[in-house]
């Protein structure tokens, strides 16, 4: 039996407090992703318009054609959050069945996450209220990238030693 037992529920063992942590953020992270994508739906018109007033387009540029790209942002946001959320449900539970390539995962998604967000926050292209959110989030990463690396969490997710390391 790995770390989860039959129920599902974590086994004690090293890092079972920083591995619940750990789902906690990954669970706050989506939280925040599902609630920005609500209101960036809710305030579509709003946004886009915010967008194309800092946007500064070239001269000559077909304002209408920047408009339905920037509205079909929010429509593509909307399925990534979807799809994120699948596959958090699959990392948490492959996670709690120990499996490292999850535990790795979940490094790279905290780097990618903490750049793709500095890097919004940076360009500017959102009102205050959505980069205060960004802000936020990013907390929550960082949050997650420490906690993810923690040295109990670490062991737990350890890669398994080789014959050839094991024997000396």
């Amino acid at each position: 039996m790995g770390p989860t037992g039959v129920d599902g529920a974590l086994e004690p063992g090293p890092g079972q407090s920083g591995l619940r942590r750990v789902i906690v953020l990954l669970l706050v992270n989506l939280g925040f992703s599902l609630v920005l994508t609500v209101l960036m739906f809710v305030s579509r018109n709003e946004l886009v318009n915010y967008q194309l007033s800092h946007l500064r387009p070239p001269p000559g540029t077909d304002l209408a054609a920047m408009r339905i790209q920037l509205r079909s942002q929010v429509w593509s946001r909307s399925i990534g959050v979807l799809v994120v959320s699948m596959v958090y449900a699959l990392l948490i539970r492959r996670l709690l069945a120990g499996k490292r390539r999850a535990y790795l995962r979940v490094i790279w998604i905290s780097v990618a996450g903490l750049l793709g967000i500095v890097f919004l926050i940076v360009a500017g292209q959102y009102p205050v209220w959505m980069r205060i959110e960004q802000v936020a989030q990013a907390v929550v990463l960082a949050s997650l990238l420490w906690a993810v690396t923690r040295p109990a969490v670490r062991a737990r997710f350890r890669k398994p030693a080789t014959a050839a390391t094991a024997s000396g």
